[in-house]
């Protein structure tokens, strides 16, 4: 149906409500008049009603209980308002009736053919209904109202006539309809002209519009509508042709956007597969392809069960129903899970599959593949590498660790003023380094004929405490030197152990100089193969640190010796005997011993020096002190004082013994020959002078003076002699 048919249809279907409208609003006003009129012959009844069994103050009785008062009562009223009014008693018998109706009374009521009345007179509702006698054979409308001395006491009935009230109402609403009917056929009329004119109107307006849109619906989206009229139809076609431009322009966005939608589907790196309701294939790009691995014109058309196989990422195939696409068609919800493909020929890709439902009436899903087999193999790649950096992490940590130890092993080493302070650090601070092996450090004596244990830690002494150079393979080659199960090297001398055990020996070198080894042994070095490659680092650093610590202790040693000590004689000098000699007598005086200091001088030095050159002279002196070592205990201490002129000091030796060392001296000098250069030098003889504590003072500077002038008293009386000090003046001894 089009616009026009619809629009006269519209007009018609108007006209005909607006009839319609009419026609119920007369019948509306029909009933309305009805109801107006028993409303009020209602209310008319009631009112008598309540009249009738009204009591007053001055009558006891009400109407109802008087009949005579009753009848005068109800003819006087049909007088007023000339309508019919009977009063009934209980049992539907004539109490009183209208003027010229009196034979009614007493007579019992039957004219209501519904039994109206007696209904009424039981539940108390009031009714209406046609009487009909042959008085009236037409009928007369009546209302029957209840007559009660109170709501659950009804004692009558008031039958009262309401038709002459109805014909009153009714002609009234003639006259109504009457204007009404003229003003719905106006109506309709000026409808129907409306429609007329509009009519004209539309389909000026609506030609071109519809030539438009037909354009526009084959696909002419250039069409457009010349209409300028200002009606409506004036900005339609401006709409119309504002859409147009508008659907041109989408369309040609549309048509790009399309483009530009398939190329990045065509192109993407992940794989796409569109599913329909069916569970067909519908179709699949490049990337799809190549990763389920068959051809593009296989794929489309066919059931994806049979195209895409997939399994768990353990292998494992699933079970019915439980698959992404299955679960996705099932719940209409996205699934997505990291799966393996199994492909035609037998190879599996590691993917991650996103199951999506497609918005349509027909259903359907997306399915899209993403290969991760690379990425996957590039996290066990990291991994390893996380772990490998973890593993050197820790290698760091305890070579930071080993570093620390090392740094504090090496200011301790160098707080140490002698080799046997270091080598006590050497055997509390070897464990750390070493928990679980056992080890020893060797010194090279001085003579290098020896090499002796100084320190050890663990609970194995592999190797012998003392042993000649030549007896460690690593004292022979300058190197370290590895021994032990599965290895050709042969086996140091000093080595104790049996074969089971491995060990290494390591040159402790430093400043061009093997100062000893260090030596550790493996007892499970058969299970433990990598127990030395495990430790190297630190080994090799703790060789170096120790090394280097032992040559600059024994440097330090070195220098103090040549700071203390005659480098001609090897006896201490004066400055050295000077603050022991102080010290000692210190010790002595608090421990109340006595204290003796000899001085003596070779005699006639100056002689062998001017006969037989200064190389005798030097040579004279080694042998005087070579005696004062021979006679001194090991608490005493020789020294060179100046030139040819010796100290001794005596710890515990009183003025008297003092004198008897002194006189020993004196003789074992005497006996002394030498030659030099095939020249006899002759006797040597020396002078002495020997001074003691308490005899000769309490302070140093008392008892070296007082030594000092016996001996040149022994000097001023013919040398070769001892002379003791005495407290006053100096005595001598005769030899």
């Amino acid at each position: 149906m089009n616009i026009k048919t619809q629009i006269i249809t519209t007009v018609g279907l108007a006209a005909v409500l607006i009839g319609l409208v009419g026609g119920i609003a007369i019948y509306s006003q029909i009933i309305l008049t009805r109801s107006v009129a028993l409303t009020e012959a209602t209310n008319v009844a009631r009112q008598l009603a309540g009249t009738i069994v009204f009591k007053a103050s001055d009558e006891p009785r009400s109407l109802f209980e008087r009949p005579d008062a009753l009848r005068e009562f109800v003819t006087s009223q049909h007088r007023l308002s000339r309508r019919d009014f009977v009063v009934v008693d209980r049992h539907k018998v004539i109490l009183a009736d209208i003027g010229g109706e009196e034979q009614n009374i007493g007579t019992l009521f039957n004219h209501d053919r519904g039994n109206e009345v007696t209904r009424t007179i039981e539940d108390g509702i009031v009714r209406e209904f046609a009487e009909i006698s042959n008085d009236a054979p037409e009928g007369v409308e009546l209302i029957v109202v209840p007559v009660g001395e109170s709501p659950n006491k009804i004692i009558g009935a008031v039958l009262l006539e309401y038709t002459p009230l109805l014909r009153e109402a009714q002609r009234r609403t003639n006259d109504i309809l009457w204007l009404i009917g003229l003003c719905t056929a106006a109506a309709v009329l000026v409808a129907g002209a409306f429609a007329f004119f509009l009519i004209r109107g539309f389909n000026a307006g609506l030609a071109g519009l519809t030539q438009g849109i037909q354009s526009l619906a084959r696909g002419d989206v250039g069409a457009r509508i010349n209409h300028t009229s200002k009606d409506e139809f004036g900005p339609l076609a401006q709409g119309f042709n504002t859409m147009a431009v508008e659907l041109e322009s989408s369309r040609t966005h549309l048509v790009d956007q399309k483009t530009y939608i398939e190329d990045i589907v065509q192109t993407v790196a992940e794989g796409i597969t569109v599913i329909d309701g069916k569970g067909q294939i519908a179709t699949v790009n490049p990337a799809a392809a190549e990763i389920l691995g068959r051809r593009h014109d296989r794929i489309e058309g066919q059931e994806w069960q049979s195209i895409i196989e997939m399994q768990s990422t353990t292998g494992e195939t699933f079970a019915p129903r439980t698959s992404l696409v299955d679960m996705t068609l099932a719940t209409g919800r996205r699934h997505q899970s990291e799966i393996r493909l199994v492909r035609p020929d037998g190879s599996q890709l590691l993917v991650i599959a996103s199951c999506s439902p497609l918005n349509r009436s027909d259903g359907g899903t997306v399915l899209s593949f993403s290969d991760v087999s690379e990425l996957r193999r590039a996290e066990r790649t990291v991994n390893q590498r996380v772990e490998e950096l973890a593993i050197l992490n820790l290698e760091l940590q305890q070579n930071s660790e080993a570093t620390a130890r090392l740094v504090k092993l090496g200011e301790l080493l160098q707080a140490c003023v002698t080799f046997r302070e270091a080598f006590a650090v050497v055997g509390s601070a070897m464990p750390d380094f070493f928990n679980d092996l056992s080890g020893t450090v060797h010194l090279t004596s001085a003579s290098r004929n020896l090499v002796e244990e100084m320190a050890h830690w663990g609970d194995i002494r592999s190797s012998a405490a003392q042993f000649a150079p030549e007896d460690c393979w690593a004292l022979r080659r300058g190197q370290e030197h590895v021994s032990g199960p599965g290895l050709l090297a042969p086996r140091c001398s000093h080595i104790a152990d049996g074969e089971a055990c491995g060990y290494v020996c390591m040159p402790l070198a430093a400043q061009g100089e093997t100062l000893g080894i260090l030596h550790l042994c493996e007892p499970h070095a058969a299970i433990k193969p990598q127990w030395l490659a495990e430790r190297h680092q630190i080994l090799r650093g703790v060789v170096d640190t120790l090394a280097l610590a032992l040559a600059n202790l024994r440097l330090r040693e070195t220098l103090r010796q040549q700071s203390i000590r005659d480098p001609n004689t090897g006896l201490f000098n004066r400055r050295y005997i000077e603050e022991t000699g102080n010290r000692e007598l210190r010790r002595m005086q608090r421990s109340e011993q006595p204290f003796a200091m000899i001085m003596l001088d070779v005699d006639h030095f100056k002689q062998f020096n001017d006969t037989f050159g200064h190389e005798a002279g030097d040579l004279v002196l080694k042998h005087v002190a070579g005696v004062l070592l021979d006679h001194a205990r090991e608490s005493d201490v020789a020294s060179r004082y100046g030139g040819e002129e010796f100290a001794l000091i005596l710890p515990g030796v009183s003025l008297a013994s003092g004198a008897e060392r002194a006189e020993s001296l004196r003789q074992a000098i005497r006996q002394i020959h030498l030659m030099h250069r095939g020249r006899t030098l002759g006797t040597v003889t020396a002078s002495f002078g020997v001074a003691a504590y308490p005899e000769n003072g309490v302070e140093w500077t008392d008892i070296v003076n007082t030594a000092d002038r016996a001996l040149y008293q022994a000097k001023n009386e013919g040398r070769d002699r001892v002379v003791v000090g005495r407290s006053n003046s100096p005595g001598v001894i005769s030899i």
